[in-house]
């Protein structure tokens, strides 16, 4: 199976976001003129089969992309895989052993680069969409479109993969762990073991998971200490990355906290404290706390995944000033969709929670829309746009 070749690997981003824009905002044209709870009180519908059938586009769309520079870190994994059969020593039980063993495994029994991409995107989709048939099972098309648009959606399915495909696999078992029957709580611990086996930085999710599920059960103290995160970090921010790379869980991050001066300035996350992310970061908070504190709603799902992610969030906030710190943000941002769509589908919060669930998803696409032209086209007054748009 060979790549998409009809579209060109420049405006392969452009095409997505193109479409994904005019699919949500449709959607959200439909729910905005609504002043009832049709989709709360909704028993399935129709959407339901065509959020599934969305999801296998869009694993074809992104894990069939060509091999070009615009998606980073993809020539690495391409190459990594073409080499697989002559570096590494199958099984292995080391590292990352499952993404090393699993990348063998298809190499040796024939799979193509595509098809190891195309692989490792049904993966990644696949665990968001189950995540979200567990949770939300009659609002499928909904929790996807907030899935889709999260700003950090095509970034970990094109460019981290590796970090994107453990996360999906690891928001299954965040799901499962609160259900009482002792096959799903097994699987979800079996899932745990499996995303640390694709990737080592799953132990910080893993660890807050089980810490909300049997420990911290009160989203006041998770909230509280995501708020004293914030102190720490403007304190002793440094002081905290270096404590955190010490630990040893990750070598990737000892290596991002230490990075060269002169290589700093190309670096995502740049240096100081990303006041943009923190302020993307703290309006699942915002949810949190509205749902939880001040609307005293009480859902033993909802707050494994709400404390996960304040425990995680802050985590990341406390090394925030790191290079690639977007790679740390992610151990929270993949659970960024359900803490904010959980709620609005499962919990009666408004009279017209039709049209403020809808004007949720405006803001919350219109960010990723809006990030995706200023980021992708430069930061001052859309720099490179013509020649985007016009490229001779």
């Amino acid at each position: 199976m060979g790549p998409i070749t009809f579209i060109e690997p420049y405006y392969y981003n452009t095409v997505w976001y193109s479409v994904l824009l005019i699919i949500t905002w449709m959607t959200i044209i439909y729910y905005v003129g609504s002043g009832d709870q049709k989709m709360l009180l909704s028993e399935g519908d129709a959407s339901q089969g065509f959020a599934v059938v969305l999801a296998f586009i869009v694993i074809f769309f992104i894990g069939l992309r060509p091999i070009y520079q615009d998606f980073v870190d993809m020539k690495n994994y391409a190459t990594m895989f073409e080499n697989a059969e002559h570096i590494y020593i199958f099984p292995n039980y080391e590292d990352e052993w499952l993404w090393t063993d699993v990348m063998i495994f298809l190499k040796y029994n024939g799979f193509t680069v595509y098809e190891f991409f195309l692989f490792v995107e049904f993966v990644y989709v696949i665990g968001f969409l189950a995540s979200a048939i567990l949770v939300t099972r009659n609002h499928l098309w909904m929790v996807m479109l907030f899935v889709y648009t999260a700003f950090s959606f095509l970034s970990f399915g094109e460019n981290g993969i590796r970090n994107g495909m453990s996360c999906s696999v690891m928001l299954v078992a965040i799901c499962l762990l609160t259900d009482e029957r002792t096959t799903r709580k097994v699987l979800a611990y079996l899932l745990m073991i499996l995303a640390f086996g694709i990737h080592r930085s799953t132990m910080l999710p893993i660890v807050a998971a089980i810490v909300s599920r049997y420990a911290m059960k009160d989203t006041k103290m998770a909230l509280r200490f995501w708020l004293i995160s914030i102190g720490i970090s403007l304190v002793a921010g440094s002081v905290m990355e270096q404590f955190f790379a010490s630990l040893g869980f990750d070598d990737r991050m000892s290596g991002y906290v230490n990075i060269d001066e002169d290589f700093k300035e190309y670096a995502f996350s740049k240096t100081g404290f990303r006041w943009d992310f923190f302020l993307y970061s703290a309006f699942p908070v915002v949810m949190i706390w509205y749902v939880t504190m001040y609307r005293k709603f009480k859902d033993k799902t909802y707050n494994v995944i709400a404390i996960t992610y304040l425990l995680c969030n802050a985590f990341w906030l406390m090394v925030i000033r790191a290079a690639y710190s977007n790679r740390f943000a992610y151990l929270s941002w993949f659970m960024y969709p359900l803490v904010v769509a959980y709620p609005l589908f499962r919990m009666n919060i408004w009279k017209d929670q039709d049209r403020r669930s809808a004007l949720i998803l405006f803001a919350y696409s219109g960010f990723d829309f809006f990030m995706f032209f200023i980021y992708y086209f430069g930061t001052t007054g859309f720099k490179g746009f013509d020649q985007y748009w016009w490229r001779k």
